[in-house]
């Protein structure tokens, strides 16, 4: 096996650990609620099917969807996502590592990865990238703050009840995430931004 055989295998078999943890998460906190299989994915607008399968760790579930569970298991999305018990003091993430995944359940969706995550931290911090015409979801609504960076490209932030700023490489903007908030590409071209989600402790 190759460095780069084995580099794919171990972030395959980490992307499995992921999903096996976060299904494994989500199906307590619906025990704990008392939520039957088919009332969660009802309140969450998914199949009962695509939720088993979440459940079991087959398939990870879209931003969005982790966004869907959480609202109606009435916890924040950070709360189900695995995080390590005894963080790394430091942690590097490598432009080639992680687990990307689609914002939505759409299939011309736009990716994101986790760069860093744990309570240790109070923080997460993604990166986002949309090709031109990729779905980037709808409102988005959360705990915490947020602070959006542009690296590439421009977006406009839609900041529900405050305005619609235009953003590009090298603007930030930040806000509770509280208020609700969707992002669209601005322009034809590529995108690429970096969220932190920073949730307090």
């Amino acid at each position: 096996m190759t460095p780069s055989d084995a580099a794919t295998a171990s972030a395959a078999t980490g992307e499995a650990q992921i999903g096996v943890s976060l299904g494994r998460a989500i199906r307590e906190a619906r025990a704990a609620k008392k939520l039957s299989m088919r009332a969660l994915a009802t309140a969450s607008d998914i199949s009962q099917p695509f939720l088993s399968q979440i459940e079991s760790g087959q398939t990870m579930p879209s931003l969005v969807t982790l966004y869907r569970l959480a609202k109606a298991l009435e916890l924040s999305p950070s709360a189900l996502l695995p995080t390590l018990e005894e963080p790394e003091l430091v942690h590097v993430s490598r432009h080639d590592e992680g687990v990307w995944v689609p914002i939505a359940d759409n299939p011309d969706s736009a990716t994101t990865r986790v760069l860093s995550s744990g309570t240790a931290r109070h923080a997460t911090v993604q990166e986002y990238i949309v090709e031109p015409g990729q779905y980037m979801g709808d409102w988005f609504q959360s705990d915490g703050e947020l602070t959006v960076y542009v690296i590439e490209g421009a977006i406009n932030v839609d900041i529900e009840g405050h305005g619609t700023w235009t953003l590009a490489a090298g603007d930030a903007i930040a806000h509770p995430g509280a208020i609700r908030n969707r992002w669209s590409v601005h322009g034809e071209g590529r995108a690429r931004m970096l969220l932190s989600y920073a949730f307090g402790g």
